[in-house]
């Protein structure tokens, strides 16, 4: 793809590569249906590239929009100093991840718990014998993260639209490909807030699959 980019060329190019639109802006190719956008700069005699997203959530006009307002911030203008934003953008990623270090959470026992005390005084007797006991029979000593992943993973798989880097997002998964992780650096906290939100009703939703005990002794 020579010159500016052209929405039918990106849709049918699958080769891995770097192909540039001009100013900066390059779509990155790792495979098949992996295709994300990139500002391309140098700051202080260092190469930098930022980040504005994969091809499922911006289009190549919107990509150009994002590639302009990155220009501007390096840059800067009479008023104001340019920025490092690849830079900037560590620096908060970092910042937030000590803020959350100090944050405890709660164990799933805790949060369990506390769920059953709020909804306790709407519950009939049945359900209020039935989610503790089978809360203990099947979840406490027994779940593990990794369990609790595999569930949210395939239930975003199967019974979600939203986009893989989205999901991976939101199980924290480290990209295998280094070329990806290098260019997937975005934290997704809004369409993460609203997959966790879509969680949250699946969770307490009233259709409950019941599963067959197949422990054995």
């Amino acid at each position: 793809m020579a010159g500016r980019l052209k929405p039918l060329d990106i849709e049918r190019q699958t080769k891995p590569g770097k192909y540039a639109d001009g100013a900066g802006l390059y779509l990155i190719i790792t495979g098949p249906t992996s295709k994300s956008w990139s500002y391309r700069y140098w700051k202080d005699g260092k190469e930098r590239w930022h980040g504005l997203g994969s091809l499922k959530d911006v289009s190549l006009k919107d990509a150009r929009l994002a590639r302009d307002a990155a220009r501007l911030r390096v840059k800067g203008d009479r008023s104001t100093a340019g920025v490092d934003i690849v830079q900037e953008r560590r620096k908060a990623r970092d910042e937030m991840k000590a803020v959350e270090a100090k944050v405890v959470l709660p164990t799933f026992e805790e949060c369990a718990e506390a769920y059953i005390r709020a909804n306790w005084s709407s519950w009939s007797e049945k359900h209020r014998d039935q989610w503790p006991s089978s809360l203990k029979r099947y979840a406490y000593g027994r779940v593990t993260v990794h369990g609790f992943r595999s569930t949210f993973a395939t239930w975003a798989e199967e019974c979600t639209d939203y986009p893989d880097g989205v999901r991976d997002a939101a199980l924290a998964h480290k990209y295998k490909s280094e070329t990806t992780a290098a260019y997937q650096r975005g934290q997704k906290l809004e369409k993460r807030r609203a997959l966790m939100k879509d969680w949250a009703v699946f969770l307490t939703g009233a259709n409950v699959t019941q599963f067959e005990d197949r422990r054995t002794g």
